[in-house]
């Protein structure tokens, strides 16, 4: 049996389906709570195949950002911001035929006395084709995995960050030319990051600019957010500026130099 992990769709704005699983919408939620407080929230699953039945479990699961800004799973529970422990889901188990769908409803418990903060976790929906009565032989059953995420505001979250410096890719991957911005979240709250990126030579020409698709940044984490380029820079000598917006009343802006070989 095979696990395929559909991206991390708090992270990444893509629709929450994966190729060969379910659909989840909505894909994230964003929930103000007091300590002490509850509340129930809906997901709906669907089937968008037009064929086979698929079975569907629940899994829980908590994440924090890599140093490139990949997403890191982990056990409910790992870390002080998890919200998997308030979670209840129902049904946790289910089956949806092809074009179905199905309502799982979830409850979020913030114990009395929660720092004020922002804190998070993932439900994932874990599918399967349902297994068929009568069959021989041994087959790979793959899984795939899609998830909603559920970030809880508690009190009055500090949102805050700073760029650190920035780095540069030529391409060579399948993500093509891009640089990549290091950014700190100094704050308390999660942050949804977007901006521009403007790459000049040594005679202060502008020689390409990039835009910074919108990507989730943690509390604590220190990762690079991506600004894709239209085509490789040459070798060279470059400045760099990029602005933040991460929907404050002020921006975040940083500067700083890129050497390309």
């Amino acid at each position: 049996m095979r696990t395929i992990l559909a991206p991390l769709l708090s992270l990444a704005l893509a629709p929450a389906l994966a190729q060969t699983g379910v659909g989840v919408s909505p894909p994230r939620v964003l929930l103000p709570l007091a300590p002490g407080s509850e509340t129930t929230q809906s997901i709906q699953v669907d089937h968008p195949g037009r064929q086979g039945v698929l079975a569907v479990t629940v899994v829980l699961s908590d994440v924090l950002l890599k140093p490139d800004g990949s997403p890191l799973y982990l056990d409910p529970g790992s870390h002080p911001k998890s919200l998997t422990r308030w979670l209840s889901v129902t049904p946790l188990e289910f089956r949806l035929s092809p074009q179905g769908v199905q309502e799982v409803r979830y409850t979020v418990r913030v114990p009395p006395g929660t720092p004020e903060g922002s804190y998070w976790g993932i439900v994932f929906f874990e599918s399967a084709p349902a297994e068929s009565r009568g069959g021989e032989g041994i087959g790979i059953r793959i899984k795939t995995r899609v998830g909603h995420v559920v970030y809880v505001d508690v009190g009055r979250p500090a949102r805050s960050g700073r760029i650190q410096g920035f780095r540069y890719l030529g391409g060579s991957g399948r993500e093509g030319p891009q640089v990549r911005i290091v950014f700190q979240n100094t704050g308390n709250g999660v942050l949804r990051l977007k901006g521009r990126l403007e790459v000049r030579d040594e005679r202060g020409q502008v020689v390409a600019r990039g835009q910074v698709p919108e990507t989730a940044s943690l509390p604590g984490a220190t990762h690079e957010v991506p600004a894709p380029l239209e085509k490789p820079l040459p070798p060279g000598r470059y400045a760099v500026l990029a602005v933040l917006d991460y929907g404050e009343a002020n921006l975040v802006a940083g500067e700083g130099r890129l050497e390309v070989r």
